[in-house]
C-alpha cells in the first residue's frame, strides 16, 4: 500500500476524525501522467525512480482506495449490532454475573473457599484470551461467521456440562475453561468485525458494540438472581444455555468481514493522526517473513517501549480489574444488604459501563485518544482506592459500583482502538495476541488470589486488603499508560518527519517525471 499525495500546502496534522490523504494499494507505483505529444499516447505512464511507496494520483477527482471503510449503511451498522449482542452474554457468566453464581457455589460446596470459588470465573476469563491465538487464527481461515457459530456452540454445551457438576473442579473444566474457549471462538470475531466498516466513526462504532456487556450485565444480572432463587443454579445454567444460542447464534450471521476495491472521491491533503500512522507503517514496512523466522520476527515487538509499557499496564490492570465485579454479592451481604441489593448494583454497574463505553468512545474520535485512555485508567483506580473503600452503605457502595462501571467498561472500549492507531494493521494480530495473553495471565491470578488475601483475614473478615489490592494494581496500570502516552508522543514527531521526508522525495520525483 501507497500514499496519495497532491502538491497543496502542508498543514499542522489535524485531530479531527476526518480520511484524507488515502492509502492506496501497494500495487500502485509511483505513475504521474506523462506529458502529451504527437507520438506518445495521453494515457502512457513513465516509472519514476522515487520509492515505490509513494504514488502520485492519475485523477484529480478519484483515488483507487482497497481498503477504506464506508463508516455507515444498514450492513455495516447490522455488523455492529452483531457485535453488541455477542458482547451482550460472551463475559456474563464468568464475569458480569459471576457474582450471583459465586455466592450459591459457597452455599452449594460448604467446604471450597472464595477464592477457589472465584477461580472458576477467572479460568472462564483467562481462557478467553489465552485461546486467542485459535481463535484469530480460527477467524482468518474459516471466516468470523463460522468461527462464531462454532464458538456458540462450545458456550451452550459449556453451560449445559456445568449444570451436571457435582465437584468444584468439574466447574473449572465447563463453566471456567471451556466456557472460555467458547467465548474467545464469538468474542475475536466481534471485536474485529466493526473495524473493517468503521474508520472516521471507528471509536464510536467500537463503543456501541462493546457497550453490549455492560447491557447484558445490567440485563442479566437480576434475570440470572431471579431464576436462581425461582428453580435453583443448574437449572438457570441450562436457561443460560438456551440463550447463548438465540443471542449470539442470531448474531453471528451478521458479522461478517467487508469486501474491499472501490473508487472514491480524491480527499484533501489533510493529514489525521490514524492515517499518519499508516503512512508512516508504510515507510518502514517490508515483506513479513512467515514460519519460523515470521515468530522470532515477531518477537522483536518486545523491543518497543509502546508495547512494553501497555503490556505492562494490561497486565497490572488486569489482576484488579474483575475482583469488584466477582465480590458486588459477597461484600454487599458483608456490609448488611441483601442479595437482591448486591444483584441490583452488579447490574446497575454493568449499565454504567455500558454508557461509559458508547460515551467514551464517542469522545475518542473528538478529543486526544491518549487523554481519553488516561482519564479513564486514572478515575478507575481512583473509584477503588477512595469510594469503595469508603462504601458502607447502599447509596455510597452503589455510587461507586457506577463510577467504576462507567470508567472501567470506557477503558475496555478505547483498547483496541488504541492498539489499532499505535501499531498498525500488518502487526496488530501479533500485538493484540501477546498483550491479551499478559491480560490472561493477571485475570488467572488476580481474584483467587483475592479470596486468599480475604480468606486470610477471617475470623475478623476484612475486605480492606482486598480492595487495596485491586485499586493497587490498577494504580499501576495508570502509571504504566501515563508512561505509554510520553512514548506515543515521541513516536508520532518521529513519523510527521518520515512522512514530511516521502511528501518531499514524492515532490521532486514529480518535477522531474514533468521536466
Amino acid at each position: 500500500m501507497v500514499v496519495a499525495v497532491t502538491n497543496k500546502p502542508s498543514h499542522d496534522v489535524d485531530q479531527t476524525p476526518r480520511t484524507s490523504c488515502e492509502i492506496i494499494p501497494s500495487y500502485a507505483v509511483y505513475t504521474p501522467r506523462a506529458p502529451s505529444s504527437p507520438t506518445s499516447s495521453p494515457e502512457k505512464h513513465t516509472k519514476s525512480t522515487a520509492p515505490s511507496i509513494i504514488g502520485i494520483s492519475q485523477s484529480p477527482t478519484l483515488v483507487d482506495i482497497a481498503d477504506r471503510a464506508p463508516d455507515g449503511g444498514l450492513r455495516a451498522w447490522l455488523v455492529v449490532l452483531g457485535s453488541f449482542l455477542i458482547h451482550s452474554f460472551c463475559f456474563a457468566p464468568t464475569e458480569y454475573i459471576f457474582g450471583v453464581f459465586e455466592h450459591n457455589y459457597l452455599e452449594i460446596f460448604p467446604a471450597s473457599t472464595p477464592g477457589s470459588i472465584a477461580l472458576i470465573g477467572t479460568l472462564g476469563s483467562s481462557s478467553t484470551y489465552f485461546a486467542g491465538f485459535i481463535s484469530g487464527a480460527s477467524a482468518d481461515r474459516f471466516g468470523y461467521r463460522t468461527t462464531a457459530l462454532i464458538g456458540t456452540g462450545v458456550m451452550a454445551l459449556a453451560l449445559l456440562l456445568a449444570s451436571f457438576a457435582n465437584h468444584v473442579w468439574q466447574l473449572y473444566l465447563t463453566q471456567g475453561v471451556l466456557f472460555g474457549i467458547g467465548a474467545s471462538l464469538v468474542y475475536y470475531p466481534a471485536i474485529g468485525a466493526p473495524s473493517h466498516w468503521f474508520d472516521a466513526k471507528r471509536g464510536l462504532a467500537l463503543g456501541l458494540a462493546v457497550s453490549g456487556t455492560g447491557l447484558g450485565g445490567l440485563a442479566l444480572a437480576p434475570a440470572t438472581q431471579a431464576l436462581v432463587d425461582s428453580i435453583g443454579v443448574k437449572w438457570a445454567l441450562r436457561v443460560l444455555a438456551i440463550v447463548s444460542v438465540v443471542i449470539c447464534g442470531t448474531a453471528s450471521f451478521l458479522i461478517v468481514e467487508r469486501e474491499s476495491g472501490k473508487k472514491v472521491p480524491e480527499p484533501r491533503c489533510e493529514i489525521t493522526d490514524l492515517e499518519l500512522n499508516h503512512m508512516s507503517e508504510k515507510l518502514s514496512q517490508k515483506t513479513k517473513p512467515t514460519g519460523i523466522v515470521g515468530f522470532f520476527a515477531d518477537l522483536k515487538v518486545f523491543k518497543n517501549p509502546q508495547f512494553l509499557s501497555l503490556t505492562f499496564a494490561e497486565l497490572a490492570a488486569s489482576v484488579g480489574f474483575l475482583i469488584p465485579m466477582y465480590y458486588f454479592q459477597t461484600y454487599s451481604l458483608f456490609i448488611g444488604l441483601t442479595a437482591q441489593d448486591g444483584a441490583l448494583i452488579a447490574g446497575l454497574s454493568s449499565g454504567a459501563s455500558c454508557l461509559g463505553r458508547i460515551a467514551l468512545g464517542f469522545a475518542a474520535d473528538r478529543l486526544p485518544k491518549t487523554a481519553v485512555v488516561s482519564f479513564c485508567a486514572w478515575m478507575t483506580a481512583g473509584s477503588i482506592l477512595v469510594i469503595w473503600t469508603l462504601s458502607k452503605s447502599f447509596g455510597v457502595y452503589l455510587a461507586f459500583a457506577l463510577i467504576y462501571g462507567f470508567f472501567a467498561g470506557g477503558y475496555v472500549s478505547l483498547v483496541p482502538l488504541v492498539l489499532s492507531e499505535t501499531f498498525g494493521a500488518h502487526q496488530l494480530s501479533t500485538v493484540i495476541g501477546f498483550m491479551y495473553a499478559a491480560s490472561g495471565i493477571g485475570m488467572l491470578a488476580g481474584a483467587p488470589v483475592a479470596g486468599m488475601i480475604l480468606g486470610a483475614t477471617e475470623p475478623n473478615l476484612s475486605y480492606l486488603p482486598v480492595i487495596m489490592t485491586a485499586g493497587g494494581t490498577l494504580l499501576l496500570g495508570a502509571i504504566c499508560i501515563t508512561v505509554w502516552v510520553y512514548f506515543r508522543r515521541l513516536d508520532k514527531q518521529t513519523k510527521r518527519d518520515e512522512v514530511a521526508a516521502a511528501s518531499a522525495a514524492a515532490s521532486a520525483a514529480s518535477n522531474v517525471a514533468k521536466h
